[in-house]
């Protein structure tokens, strides 16, 4: 009842986003334990080698946050564990858990992203045997369904896995740990959006279990609850190793770049990486081998017919393909503007990079990670493998390969486009940039040797980079929080989304204000901003705008909007609505 009155969702939705498709589809087919107990048998998540993984000696540090952990599940307090990257947060989650399971109680830990599964499951696993069940995406519906029974039954009592499962069925429930709590993945982009953070602070609040959210990057809402006293802040200054965080260089792209992706300083210190037998992580946030073809005599951009949005070329493939409605076409020919001949690839994705990496340094051994290598199941575990053998010199992807990645042999981390994420129309998006930049930088100098990160960008000297190379995580969150309270954003309010869109871009523009003329006086000690065409206006052919509710009642609000948006749906059955509240993303 909490999950569909918080996020104004249906009975229907709540219960599949609770219970998975795979399950439900066998409890209504089968109503036998032995049939289950037969697929539990033939399809269980294995490849982990059980109790494999060392349990080491915990630093001065470490020990007290676990500590601290353990005073603050005394007083069923959240903990906020601030730690660097390299810190010892993972040690320290599986000391939490393991003291748990055994007091005789059931833990949940929840990672951001499937690639990270496999070395955290490596890890739970290696350290706590089959007690531990995975619940994510990745997974095969009789894997999925064989998981979550395994929990169901008792016979797992940690559930690890992405998003989803926060749902995961334990009646003990004593500790639940987020790594990497900032993370937007976290949220659900499809009704209902539940955000795994809220739906787990609820049912420890239920439980009477204890939460734990870890980052190197807090999220600014999180730290400004630390703050205020409403989470105990435990801190971790220092790397487990002792080392030190990695040197960042910037690089002004307007005096390097060459019209390349990387730059002379970046390649010759992977070159002299090679030499040291030493690996690379390449980060770009971008997928595709170029951002968009355009005329070179006219400046047309090709676009998806069906969305607001420049097609992306992929040259494995020889398509154009819209990432968000899935559209595919071949590159034209001839220009549908000005029938010219000649054509240029602005911008760069994952493939171009991998190219020109390649044409930079003959014979270099690559391993790229983005959405496209990763589809196929089993494909992170794999490139990851490949990566953690030493079998490739560099790993080059998309914001995956920037978070929770433990590869002593990395000394160096490049960033490619750094500033490209702050220009987008999302309050968010210098908070995400300082986050992401962070974190991957965080992937160098973890073993013995010291890291070194390069971040390219076009103005190196945004406030935002500059507290990144100084991983000054406060000096960052003090500038951004005053620009927060001045425009009146969170943590300083909470937000309502509410979209509308339709296939007829005037009559979805007409509905956007006639929602916003319903829903203003209905609201109550509440801001409403817009309606105002949503910043990717057009996708799968369905015009989109929004409005934007600011307010400190969140439920209220949405609440509110809901039951105008129901109110106008017999009169706007051409229209699809949705509201959003606490939306990690405003695109």
């Amino acid at each position: 009842a909490w999950l569909r009155d918080f996020y104004v969702t249906t009975w229907q939705l709540s219960l599949q986003a609770v219970i998975p498709a795979p399950v439900m589809s066998r409890l209504r087919a089968e109503s036998t334990r032995q049939r289950k107990g037969r697929a539990l048998k033939k399809a269980a998540v294995d490849g982990v080698e059980l109790g494999a993984y060392a349990r080491p000696e915990l630093t001065p540090v470490q020990h007290e946050a676990l500590e601290a952990i353990r005073s603050a599940r005394r007083d069923q307090k959240p903990v906020l564990l601030f730690g660097v990257t390299g810190s010892g947060k993972t040690e320290v989650y599986l000391r939490a858990v393991a003291e748990v399971l055994d007091e005789g109680g059931q833990a949940m830990v929840l990672v951001p992203e499937v690639a990270l599964t496999p070395q955290a499951m490596e890890r739970y696993r290696g350290r706590l045997g089959e007690t531990v069940a995975v619940l994510h995406s990745g997974l095969s519906p009789v894997q999925r369904r064989t998981e979550w029974w395994k929990l169901r039954r008792g016979e797992a009592r940690v559930a690890l896995g992405t998003r989803s499962a926060v749902f995961a069925p334990l009646d003990g429930l004593s500790l639940i740990v987020i790594d990497e709590e900032h993370e937007h993945s976290y949220k659900q982009s499809e009704e209902p959006r539940y955000h795994a953070r809220q739906v787990a602070a609820f049912r420890a609040s239920r439980a009477g279990a204890s939460i734990v959210l870890g980052s190197a990057t807090p999220s600014l809402e999180s730290f400004y609850l630390a703050q205020k006293g409403y989470y105990r802040l435990v801190e971790m200054p220092e790397r487990a190793t002792g080392g030190e965080l990695p040197e960042v260089v910037r690089v002004d792209m307007r005096r390097h770049g060459r019209n390349k992706l990387l730059s002379y300083p970046l390649v010759k210190a992977i070159s002299e990486r090679l030499a040291l037998k030493q690996q690379t992580v390449l980060l770009l946030n971008r997928r595709g081998f170029s951002a968009y073809l355009q005329c070179y005599e006219c400046a047309h951009v090709c676009q998806c017919p069906d969305c607001s949005i420049s097609l992306t070329f992929h040259r494995a493939q020889g398509r154009l393909v819209c990432h968000y409605c899935g559209y595919q076409s071949p590159p034209p020919t001839v220009c549908p503007s000005c029938s010219g001949t000649n054509f240029s690839y602005q911008g760069a994705g994952t493939e171009r990079l991998e190219e020109e990496l390649a044409k930079s340094l003959p014979g270099i051994r690559i391993a790229r990670m983005d959405r496209d290598t990763t589809s196929r199941p089993g494909a992170h575990g794999e490139i990851l493998e490949r990566f953690a053998q030493g079998e490739a010199d560099v790993l080059l992807g998309t914001q995956m390969v920037a978070k929770g990645l433990d590869f002593p042999g990395v000394t160096l981390v490049g960033v490619v486009n750094a500033d490209g994420g702050l220009h987008l129309p999302d309050f968010r998006a210098s908070e995400r940039t300082f986050q992401l930049i962070t974190q991957v930088a965080g992937r160098a100098g973890r073993g013995q040797w010291g890291g070194e990160v390069f971040v390219q960008a076009m103005d190196p000297d945004h406030p935002c980079l500059a507290a990144a190379a100084k991983h000054d995580f406060r000096a960052f969150y003090e500038q951004e929080l005053l620009v927060r309270e001045h425009s009146l954003y969170p943590p300083f309010c909470r937000l309502v989304r509410v979209g509308v869109s339709g296939l007829d871009e005037d009559a979805t523009a007409r509905a956007a204000h006639r929602v916003a003329d319903e829903l203003s006086p209905a609201i109550e000690q509440a801001q409403l901003l817009g309606p105002a065409p949503c910043p990717v206006q057009r996708i799968r052919g369905r015009y989109r705008w929004h409005l934007l509710l600011k307010g400190s009642r969140v439920q209220d609000m949405a609440r509110t909007a809901r039951n105008t948006l129901d109110a106008l749906a017999h009169s706007m059955s051409d229209f699809r609505f949705l509201v959003d509240p606490d939306p990690q993303s405003l695109m």
